[in-house]
């Protein structure tokens, strides 16, 4: 039998990725991104196996960064228009 917790949060998680926005280098990708990391973090803690606990935070960690590039590169971009 499957946790409901686990389920749940696969089902979010499930849910989100299909969001996904086309442009890669958009604010709504990076905000996306971001949600793919909550989503990430929430299923921790419901997880059976330390390694597959790792590799989610990893890949929440490695979701945020890739947010914060997107946006910092959009930054950089709106700057050099002023």
């Amino acid at each position: 039998m499957v946790d409901p917790a686990l389920k749940r949060a696969l089902r979010v998680l499930r849910s989100v990725k299909s969001q996904k926005p086309p442009d890669a280098d958009s604010v709504e990708f990076a905000d996306w991104r971001a949600r793919i990391a909550e989503a990430l973090d929430a299923l921790v803690p419901v997880l059976d196996f330390e390694e597959d606990r790792d590799r989610a935070r990893a890949e929440a960690a490695a979701a945020r960064q890739q947010a914060a590039d997107v946006r910092r590169r959009g930054d950089n971009t709106g700057a050099g228009e002023r």
